[in-house]
């Protein structure tokens, strides 16, 4: 029960960042979300940081350690980042936590949130490692290896928008897509995409 208390308040307190902001949530807010006291809110939470601190934790934590894990088992750099994203983007469609107000760059600058700050910060360099992998092998196009990872997290955060949105439609495909897309856009030669398809699916779990 005590689980089920706690994973409903990071679902309520998610919810209610996207829609009012992290600043513009009160605890009483989130209490009375889950139709609890906020007593109860402070006997799993210290405080409305330490539920924002948990809820990235629970998305960086999976999606830092999966990419390490798909970088470690292959040398390819095209089939690693495309069974990342084949990972990534199907388990953000299944999450039960709205992580639009999640990531907020002013909030992430909060004292209390560096240790979040240092994971997101090392996923992002993860990401450009590999796309700068990709370029060095001569498998990935002379690109901006930082343009691209910016490129890859916005379009990562336009799924969690359209996870959220009314017509969403179904979003079972999208993983596919994305990570096609963004393959298709780095492979020096784009119609090596099938060969880097196999053998992501091959490396990673999907």
């Amino acid at each position: 029960m005590t689980t089920d208390t706690r994973v409903r308040i990071l679902i309520a307190a998610a919810a209610l960042f996207a829609r009012k902001g992290f600043h513009g949530t009160s605890t009483r807010e989130i209490a009375a979300a889950v139709d609890v006291r906020q007593p109860s809110l402070f006997h799993h939470f210290a405080s409305k940081q330490a539920i924002l601190a948990e809820l990235l934790d629970r998305d960086l934590d999976p999606t830092l350690g999966r990419l390490r894990r798909l970088r470690a088992s292959t040398p390819d750099p095209a089939s690693a980042l495309y069974a990342y994203l084949l990972e990534d983007i199907a388990e953000l469609a299944v999450s039960p936590f709205d992580a639009r107000g999640i990531y907020n760059d002013e909030v992430l600058e909060d004292p209390g949130l560096r240790p979040q700050r240092r994971k997101r910060r090392a996923l992002h360099a993860e990401i450009r490692e590999l796309v700068e992998e990709g370029i060095e092998s001569g498998v990935f196009r002379s690109v901006d290896p930082a343009f691209a990872r910016r490129a890859i997290s916005g379009m990562v955060l336009d799924t969690i928008w359209a996870k959220e949105s009314d017509d969403a439609g179904d979003l079972a495909d999208r993983p596919r897509q994305l990570a096609e897309f963004v393959l298709r856009g780095l492979l020096r030669d784009p119609a090596a995409i099938e060969a880097v398809r196999q053998r992501a699916l091959e490396t990673g779990d999907r």
